[in-house]
């Protein structure tokens, strides 16, 4: 198991949306997710620890949801 950091940046209205695609396309476990309020161009950044087997194919399902920035430590 490997655990990943993914930091995506999402539109302020569409938030929820794509939080229900992410829980339905993230094949593992979420460790830790964290929503920061938005900027001043009103966008919310979404934070989420994600431990998996296949970190591949996780990053690939995500990558169609929209732009994905990966953290490291």
């Amino acid at each position: 198991m490997e655990i990943m950091t993914i930091g995506l940046k999402v539109p302020f209205d569409k938030k929820g949306l794509i939080l229900r695609k992410l829980a339905n396309l993230v094949e593992g476990r979420i460790r830790k997710a964290k929503l920061l309020p938005p900027d001043k161009f009103g966008y919310n950044e979404i934070i989420i620890n994600l431990e998996t087997k296949n970190p591949r194919k996780v990053i690939m399902e995500i990558s169609k949801v929209g732009k994905v920035e990966f953290l490291s430590h």
